[in-house]
């Protein structure tokens, strides 16, 4: 009989950086929400800066759906298998990319 990896560290990592990355992108859009400034030269530096910041937001979201799939993944009993070629994702894979879905063959 096989037993199922254990993956409570990977968990717990991937809840901490799901924390943190809710936490900034609740930040970001409390930032992107704020008033626009009178001055047009004020306003214009913070219009560059709000695309920044809503890049960075983005991105930031696109990792929590990251990590929820890689949580839900865990819970499945199907995390850490290749979803090209179905193989086991190696370990220091998984610990460098905790969301990763696939293979260093496959990447």
């Amino acid at each position: 009989m096989t037993s199922k990896p254990d993956y409570s560290k990977l968990r717990a990592s991937l809840e901490k950086e799901l924390a943190d990355l809710v936490a900034r992108a609740v930040e970001i859009d409390d930032d992107l929400s704020d008033p626009a400034n009178e001055d047009w030269e004020d306003r214009a530096a913070e219009t560059e800066g709000d695309e920044v910041a809503e890049s960075i937001g983005n991105l930031a979201l696109k990792e929590i759906d990251q990590i929820k799939h890689a949580l839900h993944q865990i819970d499945m009993g199907t995390y850490g298998k290749c979803t090209r070629c179905g193989k086991t994702i190696p370990k220091a894979r998984l610990e460098a990319i905790p969301y990763a879905t696939t293979c260093t063959s496959c990447a």
